[in-house]
């Protein structure tokens, strides 16, 4: 993502790994592993440039990497932006936004749930 917005990810914060336990549709937490994972990183960027990046991010994931653009806004006058985005066959969803302190870009990606290699499935 940072290639694509042509950023350098700043050494300020992160990056940050949040690994989760899968929650089920019944709400149940299995006792197998499973898991999903959030990788975040942070580009120290004048704020005034964010937009003009996310743009070059959103039109490079729509044409190369098969992202479907779920949500996307603008705010020039602030100037903020949001991009949310949803690889829809690998499950894989995104978030490219501005972000606190002021100058900071935020670039996410979030995992469908995985099963560790080699453990059975607990089933429900």
């Amino acid at each position: 993502m940072a290639h694509y917005a042509e950023v350098k990810i700043g050494d300020r914060f992160g990056p940050f790994t949040d690994f989760e336990d899968c929650v089920g549709q019944d709400d149940q937490v299995a006792d197998d592993g499973r898991y999903t994972l959030t990788y975040t990183v942070y580009a120290d960027l004048p704020q005034e440039s964010h937009i003009s990046a996310v743009r070059k991010l959103k039109a490079a994931l729509e044409k190369h990497a098969g992202i479907r653009v779920t949500d996307y806004e603008e705010r020039p006058k602030t100037p903020e932006v949001t991009l949310y985005g949803q690889h829809d066959k690998e499950h894989f969803s995104l978030i490219a936004d501005t972000a606190k302190p002021p100058n900071t870009l935020r670039l996410s990606v979030s995992t469908p749930c995985f099963l560790p290699p080699g453990v059975k499935q607990q089933k429900f």
